[in-house]
């Protein structure tokens, strides 16, 4: 089938954004309808399960068909359903769809978004292929920050995903990408949503030079090391080029010019760990003297395991074998002895000195947890102004369990963990003296109150304490269990 383009199906989006609504077109009505298993089903290619579920030529059965599974219905279930013959094709005996939709719900936002078919079994992605949403999408929209602004930036748009999410908390929404079919998917979202959003097609931050964002997000093409025609970018929705981690760099070295004061961007990234160097520091010395950085670490993966996972998503036909083996040769070249995968957010900053964290989150995280960005800059900021001269507050969602051994004497504690109910959940063990401490930070005492009433019920000097706690309370900051 002939690639669609979307920018032709732009017309007649309201019209069927009205027949979707019309069916109960949901995320919610089509889980119910094709039941949990449905991904799974679609991505082995499995469709009769899908066809028993779909089979009773309800209009939403008749626009499941289409756009999710992509199998031909008859004219007359199509006109049933409202579907604008412009978004049809002729198919054997009946028409379908060029093109697919998803209803994706995001924390209580619900929007739809379109883009091409699934790669048929065997098949590989095409170079300019658009997808819909995957986990790297999922993962940047769990860790963007949802306090309302006035402009946001989504560069690296694709299916145009994040932009619209951003719509619920932006005045303004500016998308961009530099394959043109992946912004006329984004403006055929638009349509669909019935929302405004200004899309420009360009490499990187040249479509915005000159011009200021409150907040950007970026899934950018941040594969390393695919082997491309000529070291050319093989697929454009996710190879960085020959560049390694070049691009992410660039990246990074470049959102500050057009980030407000006090603007945060939150973008994925892959980087490189290379023998003989520290990998943290290798990405730490992307960031400029003029952010503020914070570097969460998902994975970290063997340039093997990497280089298999990446070759399964684009469906790498007859030559798995060869460009497996160039591949590997790339990292090995460069002494690659892993690749790391994470979020990094930065924080303009009004001076300089900025600084960098770093944390390795390899735990289960909440669906949604962008909050924690800002949260995090809040945190070193007062950590700046001193830890014992602040009063700390513990988060409401944090609880502390205790385990206990039955004795003669009745129930002893042997052990108490601190965990967070949403953002990142951390936990971690904290002895008797430190859960008392943390009892009584509710932010109407400084820190060095407190350390002085549990010196004295410790029997120990503050100075001893401070030097005890002080470290501790740092990092308790640092992943959020303390706020000030």
């Amino acid at each position: 089938m002939i690639p669609p383009d979307p920018d032709l199906l732009c017309a007649d989006a309201p019209r069927l954004a009205d027949a979707l609504t019309a069916a109960g077109w949901s995320a919610p009505a089509l889980d119910e309808l094709l039941g949990g298993t449905a991904r799974g089903h679609l991505d082995r290619g499995e469709l009769a399960p899908l066809l028993r579920r779909t089979g009773g030529g309800s209009p939403l059965e008749t626009l499941a068909r289409l756009f999710v599974l992509g199998v031909p219905v008859s004219l007359s279930a199509s006109r049933r359903a409202g579907v604008p013959e412009t978004w049809l094709r002729p198919d054997g005996y009946g028409v379908a769809a060029p093109v697919r939709l998803e209803s994706v719900l995001h924390d209580g936002i619900e929007v739809r978004i379109a883009h091409d078919p699934s790669r048929a079994a065997g098949d590989a992605a095409q170079p300019d292929q658009v997808l819909g949403l995957g986990a790297a999408s999922r993962t940047l929209a769990a860790a963007t920050p949802r306090t309302p602004v006035g402009r946001t930036l989504d560069l690296g748009t694709g299916c145009g995903v994040q932009a619209l999410l951003a719509v619920s908390h932006s005045s303004t929404v500016v998308a961009t990408d530099v394959n043109p079919r992946a912004a006329g998917y984004t403006r055929l979202a638009a349509a669909l949503n019935g929302v405004h959003l200004d899309v420009r097609t360009g490499d990187l931050l040249e479509p915005v030079a000159g011009e200021l964002f409150d907040l950007v997000v970026s899934n950018p093409p941040f594969v390393l090391g695919a082997p491309g025609g000529d070291g050319g970018v093989r697929h454009t929705y996710r190879d960085a080029g020959p560049d390694g981690d070049g691009l992410c760099r660039r990246l990074v070295a470049g959102l500050p010019s057009v980030l407000v004061e006090g603007g945060t961007a939150v973008l994925l990234a892959n980087w490189l760990h290379v023998e003989g160097e520290d990998g943290d520091d290798r990405v730490r010395s992307w960031f400029g003297p003029d952010v503020d950085g914070w570097v969460v670490q998902r994975e970290l993966a063997a340039p093997q395991d990497y280089v298999t996972a990446w070759l399964r998503d684009t469906g790498e036909p007859a030559g798995f074998e060869q460009a497996y083996g160039g591949w590997l040769d790339w990292f090995a070249e460069r002494r690659v002895e892993a690749v790391a995968f994470g979020i990094l957010a930065l924080r303009k900053r009004r001076d300089g000195g900025g600084r960098v964290g770093v944390d390795e989150v390899p735990q289960q995280v909440a669906p949604a947890w962008g909050e924690q960005v800002p949260a995090f800059f809040a945190g070193q900021d007062a950590l700046d102004r001193g830890v014992l001269a602040t009063a700390w507050r513990l988060r409401d969602d944090v609880r502390l369990h205790s385990v206990a051994e039955r004795t003669e004497q009745g129930w002893q504690v042997q052990a108490q963990l601190l965990r967070q109910g949403s953002g990142l959940r951390w936990s971690g063990g904290v002895d008797v003296y430190g859960a008392t401490l943390l009892a009584g930070c509710d932010g109407t005492r400084r820190l060095g109150e407190l350390l002085a009433v549990l010196a004295a019920s410790a029997g120990i000097g503050e100075d001893e304490a401070a030097e005890q706690v002080v470290p501790v309370v740092q990092r308790l900051v640092e992943q959020g269990f303390l706020i000030p």
